[in-house]
């Protein structure tokens, strides 16, 4: 009798450790999910992630990421440095491609300390938006520091894995199509208005492609270059996700973000800027989400999604 309570005992311990074991595994899953709900599979579709900047402040940092594939697009601060080497220690040191959308200091401030200093990080390839380092430099921009310019070119002039990207490149990336509408050239300079905000229109805009997705990345680009490229790519435009323009102000116009027609639409900046009456980004995520579109911003990040 006292073997059978014993077997017994036995039996209701292991019930109740594959019942929390099955738990775990569902725990797990879930945790899995994107921000819209579905799990992606590593093997064949990508995982897009936006990440708030360290510095608590708007920046621009995503990953593209899959069981063997590191993108990056941007970085954030420099202050963001140490965030983005955790992100690429996870996925083993190594960055297939590094795509700089402009050299500000909240997306390529990160960057140049990385870049300068790798630690055993390797870097594949990098991508710029082709921008004029001369002309830049000799226009300035008065309300903006160019010493990250200064300092990524610096850095990369000589360097053999940078590429400088132009409009209506296409590339393919990891099994990505990456279609560039938007870079450094004249119809940037023949565009800009009297804020003489060179770099920022000069953005790179990206629609990033897998087989049944894609994802349109604004980067900083503002209002001076809306009615170009709704003139020369609104047929291109139309996506399933969206990084907003310049942190969601003073950028793109409703028509714009129609004619995407995303289902999610992310804003890289936080809380006291995307709710702040005071701000542009208040009233585009206000407009989004009476449109029942889903608005990610830093307050709940990281935030994913995935290509699929």
């Amino acid at each position: 009798m006292m073997r059978f309570k014993q077997l017994f005992s036995t039996a209701i311990v292991l019930i109740f450790a594959v019942l929390l074991a099955a738990c775990s595994h569902h725990t797990l899953v879930e945790s899995k999910k994107d921000s819209t709900g579905h799990t992606p599979d590593p093997a064949t579709e990508y995982l897009v992630t936006q990440y708030a900047d360290a510095t608590g402040v708007q920046g621009t940092f995503y990953t593209i990421t899959n069981d063997t594939t590191l993108i990056i697009i941007d970085g954030g601060w420099a202050d963001n440095a140490s965030a983005v080497r955790e992100v690429i220690a996870a996925h083993g040191n190594h960055v297939n491609a590094w795509i700089l959308s402009h050299p500000h200091q909240d997306h390529a401030g990160a960057f140049n300390q990385i870049y300068a200093a790798p630690d055993g990080i390797t870097i594949d390839a990098v991508y710029d938006n082709g921008f004029d380092y001369d002309f830049i430099e000799a226009a300035g921009e008065p309300y903006d520091d160019i010493t990250v310019m200064e300092t990524y070119h610096t850095l990369t002039r000589d360097a053999s894995n940078v590429t400088h990207l132009h409009r209506g490149d296409v590339l393919s990336i990891c099994g990505l199509t990456f279609s560039v509408l938007n870079a450094y050239d004249d119809t940037v300079l023949q565009n800009v208005g009297d804020e003489k905000d060179y770099q920022n229109n000069a953005s790179l805009l990206l629609k990033v492609s897998s087989a049944n997705s894609s994802m349109l990345f604004c980067s900083d680009i503002k209002y001076d270059m809306n009615d170009s490229l709704l003139a020369t790519c609104k047929d291109q435009l139309a996506c399933d996700y969206v990084q907003t323009g310049h942190h969601g102000n003073w950028s793109f116009s409703e028509e714009f973000y129609d004619a995407a027609g995303a289902s999610v639409y992310f804003i890289d900046a936080p809380s006291s800027i995307t709710d702040n009456a005071d701000f542009p980004a208040s009233t585009l995520k206000s407009d989004l989400l009476a449109k029942g579109k889903t608005v990610l911003d830093f307050s709940t990040a990281p935030n994913t999604v995935t290509l699929k």
